[in-house]
């Protein structure tokens, strides 16, 4: 797989599985466990593609987030120039959250991913 092929598709799994965490609320994300599929699909994001600039970490008293700005480029549309890199060039806003209970409950909190 292409370098940024494994990008679009860490970002696709992602944006599928999200579901609303609280029936109250508007948040939307994939329950994660430390090591499981959507967990590592995730540091991968934000490790290969994140801006190290862009990472927030935010501690609060009922738990902690972090952000991070994600890049990729749809290397497809570039080379076949269907596309200029500006054009293809996509922002992702990748976000872990801490949460235990709603459709948290037993996982260690939820990622959560927005194009911008």
């Amino acid at each position: 797989m292409s370098v940024y092929k494994e990008g679009f598709y860490a970002i696709n799994e992602i944006k599928k599985s999200q579901i609303q965490i609280f029936n109250d609320s508007c948040d939307f994300g994939v329950p994660v466990r430390k090591g499981d599929r959507i967990w590592n699909l995730a540091k991968q994001l934000s490790d290969c593609y994140g801006d190290k600039n862009t990472r927030k970490a935010n501690s609060y008293s009922t738990g902690k987030s972090v952000d991070i700005t994600v890049t990729v480029i749809d290397e497809w549309a570039v080379s076949d120039e269907i596309k200029t890199l500006k054009q293809a060039t996509e922002k992702w806003h990748l976000s872990f959250v801490t949460c235990n209970t709603g459709k948290c409950k037993g996982y260690f909190g939820y990622v959560s991913i927005n194009k911008i």
